[in-house]
């Protein structure tokens, strides 16, 4: 799972995406408007500030955690790789379950998606997916580089093997799933 798409570059996803580059994984973030992607840049920039700071980084390890990182308003384009895709969109039924109807006939077939919802179960979504089996939530606190705990959510059609695979990928990122 060294390929990551988090999709929607807002406070969450953005700090998803800096922190599993920093953790050394290739990340994409996906936003539907160069707006919201500037904007995750902009973040990113700050990150790069306070990572030295608070989590001890060096110079070597911003750059290549900035080289790490890629924005793109394709969606195909931004998951054709992904083995994992990290879904971090307004909390808004429908604009979830549009998201991941599109996503169904774009991913490849070894992608795991996950949900960062903080308030909307994973068993709302999970045909929407088609791929249930590969699909659960994992969510994030805010400052998840010193809140490090990711919250893992099965619904009943995940998998074994998909929850083992999402709690390693928490754990090589510095997480600590529960």
């Amino acid at each position: 799972m060294e390929n990551l798409t988090v999709i929607g570059g807002g406070v969450l996803g953005g700090q998803i995406a800096w922190h599993s580059a920093y953790s050394g994984k290739s990340v994409v973030v996906y936003d539907v408007a160069e707006t919201g992607l500037d904007n995750c840049r902009k973040a990113h920039a700050n990150y790069a500030e306070i990572y030295p700071a608070e989590v001890g980084a060096s110079s070597q390890d911003i750059e290549a955690t900035q080289a790490r990182l890629s924005y793109s308003t394709d969606l195909a384009e931004s998951v054709a790789a992904a083995d994992i895709v990290i879904e971090a969109v307004p909390e808004v039924p429908s604009i979830k379950t549009e998201l991941y109807e599109r996503l169904a006939g774009l991913l490849p077939e070894q992608t795991i998606v996950a949900t960062n919802s903080s308030t909307l179960l994973p068993s709302q979504f999970a045909d929407a997916t088609g791929r249930p089996e590969k699909y659960c939530a994992l969510h994030f606190a805010n400052l998840i580089w010193s809140m490090n705990v990711a919250e893992v959510m099965a619904h009943p059609g995940t998998s074994r093997d998909t929850l083992t695979e999402i709690t390693r990928f928490a754990i090589e990122i510095g997480m600590v799933p529960v």
